[in-house]
């Protein structure tokens, strides 16, 4: 049986060598990625991984990868995946639950990962990482090969090499994500705060910052709804959502407050960040909340978000004595954003000062300036005023563009309609003047469809007569790109068969209150897109 005498002396001497270096780095994923590439150098492998134990899924996820597939494996199976590779039929499980090394030949590798790399797995030496007595993970190398480019086998000696490696690799990354994890209590949770931990000894500095809370109301009507288990439940649920959307988005995670969060972010474009990761938080709830009304009993349709942000300099650092220190942001902004937070009720959801909004306005396609925001002290009889934005929607990214079909006698309402997608950041197309049947005529159908992203029918009496209409929708049927992306609008109660029979099959919308028509349209439109976008399926007739 091999052990380490059977090293040689330069292998011995170079993991000493690699061991002072994982030492010396303390940033988790940084940590993970060397480990990585340096297991896959002393193997010869170009292809590998580094899995990551998830304890609430009991499964694992790709930490980092190599080889032709990697962003593949770590896009759809990596930490932010929703999908974990399973302790049971899979070789990485079976390594992790049997904390023993394996090395196979043409092995049934995890399906789901070839599946999604498209590349066949020929060699795996799979080795788990174990740290304080516990498995944290597995590593594995795939598809060795010698000097020559050839495939071959993982032998006794690789295995050796890489049981001694993994063994330190293993207790330097514990020690990493020890280190990550108090610095997260002390108010540090972020993906790259290495520069920020240098700071820790130091007292706080003056900094440009962005600063955001976010609040669930409705706790306390929830609370008299429901038992302690599933309020616990959906805490946790809301400040790991919380936690995502700020570290998606660049973020620190400072503290979280009850069912609050109240994060930071740095640099010039932190105001961009920051709105982004608010609008995030609304979608990512509004998704939670529609799986808790299906979960409970209870409506909870009561339960809604409020965000503040403020952009401004503050003090930011470490603050109390050499026993006991936190490390956070302190000054009035900080204070402003709280206090935009708490008045980020009753349908106006994300507040934002001043600084932020002239930071932010071009992605924003809806928004109201409201009346001044008076910030006061405790007990103090007049307080500071500031200026405050209500953010309603982001401009879509990328932009979208509708062809809007219609006769000549609905042209007064199509250029209301146009008028109001406008503050959605939506484009619209349609021709500002008769086109005579012919080539151009065509030309010009085509022309403006190919720039769209949507198709809006205006049905009427009118446009049921009109030959331009007609052509305009049988040129956008026979669009694949058009597909479940055709939307009547009607706004006299007629029949679309008269265009075309199939556009009468499809669900309209009710044109007659021209009021709020332009808002409905764009809600539509920007709901489907997002959806869309995000690769849910939608179905147009619902």
């Amino acid at each position: 049986m091999s052990n380490i005498e059977d090293l040689s002396k330069p292998e011995l001497l170079a993991l000493l060598e690699t061991v002072e270096q994982l030492s010396t780095e303390a940033d988790p994923q940084r940590l993970i990625e060397t480990i990585l590439d340096t297991a896959c150098r002393m193997t010869h492998s170009p292809d590998g991984s580094i899995l990551l134990l998830d304890a609430e899924r009991n499964g694992l996820y790709f930490s980092a990868a190599r080889g032709d597939g990697a962003e593949v494996v770590l896009e759809s199976l990596g930490q932010r995946s929703e999908k974990r590779v399973p302790l049971a039929d899979s070789i990485a499980g079976d390594t992790f639950t049997s904390r023993t090394i394996k090395t196979l030949e043409r092995a049934k590798h995890f399906e789901e990962v070839d599946r999604q790399t498209g590349k066949k797995t020929e060699s795996i030496l799979s080795a788990p990482l174990c740290a304080r007595g516990n498995a944290i993970g597995v590593l594995q190398l795939l598809n060795k090969t010698d000097a020559d480019g050839k495939l071959i086998g993982y032998d006794a000696h690789d295995s050796l090499l890489i049981e001694q490696f993994g063994r330190q690799a293993a207790i330097a990354i514990d020690n990493a994500q020890l280190v990550a994890k108090l610095l997260a209590h002390m108010g540090l949770y972020s993906r790259n705060s290495e520069d920020l931990a240098l700071r820790i000894n130091r007292r706080a500095e003056k900094e440009w910052l962005t600063l955001l809370f976010a609040d669930m109301r409705g706790f306390t009507q929830l609370c008299q709804s429901l038992g302690a288990t599933p309020i616990q439940k959906i805490v946790n649920e809301l400040l790991t959502m919380f936690a995502q959307q700020v570290l998606n988005s660049r973020g620190i995670v400072n503290k979280f407050l009850g069912d609050s969060v109240f994060a930071i972010f740095r640099q010039k474009d932190g105001p961009e960040r920051a709105v982004r990761c608010a609008f995030g938080m609304l979608d990512r709830f509004a998704n939670l909340r529609s799986q808790w009304d299906e979960e409970l009993n209870p409506d909870l349709s009561f339960l809604d978000l409020g965000i503040g942000i403020v952009t401004d300099e503050v003090a930011f650092g470490t603050v109390g004595s050499a026993e006991v220190r936190d490390f956070t942001a302190i000054g009035t902004a900080v204070n402003l954003a709280h206090a935009f937070e708490a008045s980020a009720r009753d349908g106006k959801r994300i507040l934002v000062d001043q600084v932020t909004w002239k930071a932010v306005q071009s992605m924003i396609a809806d928004w109201e300036h409201l009346p001044k925001f008076e910030l006061r002290k405790p007990g103090q009889s007049v307080g500071v005023k500031f200026d405050q934005y209500h953010l309603k929607r982001l401009r879509p990214d990328p932009p979208i563009n509708v062809f809007v079909s219609h006769s000549s006698k609905d042209r007064k309402l199509a250029d209301q309609i146009t008028h109001q997608l406008k503050r959605f950041g939506i484009g619209t197309w349609y021709s500002d003047e008769d086109i005579p049947a012919g080539e151009k005529y065509a030309e010009r159908i085509l022309n403006g469809l190919m720039g769209s992203d949507w198709v809006l029918v205006v049905v009427s009496i009118d446009s049921g007569r009109s030959d331009w209409v007609r052509a305009e929708v049988k040129a956008a049927m026979a669009d694949h790109r058009f597909r479940d992306r055709i939307l009547p609008l009607a706004v006299d109660g007629s029949s679309a068969a008269p265009i075309n029979p199939d556009l009468a099959g499809l669900q309209t919308i009710d044109g007659r209150a021209v009021e709020d028509l332009g808002e409905r349209i764009g809600d539509f439109l920007l709901d489907r897109e997002r959806k869309a976008r995000s690769k849910a399926v939608v179905d147009i007739s619902g």
